[in-house]
């Protein structure tokens, strides 16, 4: 009868032993879910320029700058906002991914705009991140292929007219297609020819990049050429024309 006793006593405490984990792990879960970050959404440049960096920490360079549409640029320039996909580390500093393959150093910039979001270490959430990152991997991969076909389309076009034109005798004006900035800075002009000012200055899309001038060396595609006020202009898009001027023509067709 007392063995009976103190097996039943040895089970019972073993039974408490062992709840406790679980209660433990219960609690834990539900405190996971209620934990909440501020998550950086968009950063402004703090520096006069600050270069743009690749996944693995290299800068663009002059060769393989940092594309978006038809800008070009190895840096970014002091006050241009941009909209930050996601935050990384990269070799030990913190870095905001900002679309198109680039990186901006956290160091080079400053948080204007954060949202605040769960911050959970389950195995759901895991998913969701990682969900999360394919959709943005392919999202990319998708611009770059398209990017890619556009410029196959542009490059088939122009030697097919070049072809064409070839075989003709007759002379034909060449449009410009491109240009590159050659001053320090030049304004961007509405076309009545008015200068775009701090309260409403020339916006470059989805980008955030915001700036009332261009700085040299920065590429644009010209949509047409226009004469404003007896003055050669570029139309660049957006509302937006550049004096030719304050140009170089880099591509024609």
């Amino acid at each position: 009868m007392k063995f009976t006793k103190k097996i039943a006593f040895a089970s019972a405490s073993l039974a408490l032993t062992m709840a406790t984990p679980a209660a433990l792990l219960t609690q834990n879960a539900a405190f996971a879910k209620t934990t909440t970050v501020k998550q950086a959404t968009k950063v402004k440049v703090t520096k006069k320029t600050t270069p743009f960096y690749h996944k693995d920490g290299s800068k663009f360079t002059k060769k393989k700058p940092y594309v978006y549409g038809s800008w070009k640029s190895t840096v970014a320039y002091k006050n241009t906002s941009y909209n930050v996909v996601k935050t990384v580390t990269i070799k030990g500093a913190k870095y905001y991914y900002i679309g198109n393959d680039a990186y901006l150093k956290a160091s080079d910039v400053k948080v204007t705009a954060t949202k605040t979001v769960k911050s959970s270490s389950t195995s759901s959430a895991k998913k969701a991140s990682t969900s999360s990152s394919k959709t943005t991997s392919k999202k990319t991969s998708s611009t770059s292929s398209s990017s890619k076909s556009s410029s196959k389309k542009t490059s088939s076009t122009s030697s097919s007219t070049s072809s064409s034109s070839s075989s003709k005798k007759t002379s034909s004006k060449k449009t410009v297609t491109q240009i590159q900035v050659t001053k320090k800075t030049t304004p961007f002009y509405h076309k009545d020819g008015s200068k775009f000012t701090k309260k409403s200055p020339y916006v470059y899309q989805s980008l955030g990049w915001k700036s009332t001038v261009a700085y040299k060396g920065t590429e644009y595609k010209v949509f047409k050429t226009i004469t404003i006020k007896g003055s050669k202009y570029y139309y660049i898009g957006n509302s937006a024309y550049l004096k030719a001027s304050a140009v170089k023509v880099i591509a024609s067709k």
